[in-house]
């Protein structure tokens, strides 16, 4: 028997086999850890939620985690100019490599996915094409972005999966990768440079949330079958009025 006929036959035989894993070409495998799009492990909106489902408290918070990534970023670039100053005058030989520290550019992706982020639902799952478009950024670096981010705390992500169209019902799971499920977990991952500052700004911008004067609430209501009633209900009140007036005279 032939190596080729050999391999033919035990192709076969794995594809009528109940759990056999087929994954499409190679090109396109399904990484580790990963999970399906519909398994609790791949939504994790479930768990981390952020704010009260206010828009102006997302915006608080919002404000507080840019706040604290251009403080970091500050202190990155300090430290960078004064290494490369050190290796100008011999004291050291190398400088902190790009994945070592964030980069300005970082600062639109991180802003494009606060933006994006379901402040309701906490659900947040773009593509990497979808963030590149719309950040006007190269594929390459959203990715190396993320990842730059994802270091220092700013966001994290689930690997997830989904069922290949088509391929239902059929023998073994045919999944392929899909878009990652984004959220953020400031309180666990985020580096200790940052953390104080993005506390200290959501302290101050929460403050400020709960002492501005609340909107006054209207005169009249805002249904217009609701308005209609009263005012039938206003002129009724008002003849009755007259018509006792008339009457004790």
């Amino acid at each position: 028997m032939t190596a080729n006929l050999f391999a033919s036959i035990a192709n076969g035989v794995l594809s009528r086999t109940p759990g056999a894993r087929k994954e499409g070409a190679a090109a396109d495998p399904v990484r580790r850890q990963s999970y399906h799009e519909a398994s609790p492990k791949a939504q994790p909106w479930r768990i981390h939620r952020h704010g009260s489902g206010s828009r102006n408290h997302w915006s608080a918070i919002k404000g507080a985690a840019l706040g604290a990534f251009d403080r970091l970023y500050r202190s990155h670039c300090i430290a960078l100019s004064k290494a490369r100053s050190d290796r100008r005058a011999g004291v050291r030989d190398d400088v902190p490599v790009p994945s070592d520290r964030l980069h300005g550019d970082d600062r639109a992706v991180l802003w494009y996915m606060l933006d994006r982020y379901n402040h309701m639902t906490g659900q947040l799952y773009p593509t990497y094409a979808t963030i590149a478009s719309e950040t006007g950024k190269s594929l390459g670096f959203v990715k190396a972005s993320l990842h730059r981010l994802r270091r220092f705390g700013f966001i994290c992500w689930v690997r997830r999966t989904k069922t290949k169209e088509g391929a239902e019902g059929q023998a073994g799971p045919q999944l392929e990768q899909t878009s990652n499920a984004y959220f953020f977990a400031w309180a666990e991952q985020l580096v200790t440079e940052a953390k104080s500052t993005f506390q200290n700004l959501l302290t101050i911008a929460v403050r400020k949330l709960r002492s501005a004067p609340k909107p006054a609430r209207p005169t009249a209501p805002s249904d217009p079958k609701c308005a209609a009633l009263l005012e039938r209900m206003g002129r009724a009140i008002d003849r009755r009025d007259a018509a006792m007036s008339s009457a004790s005279s």
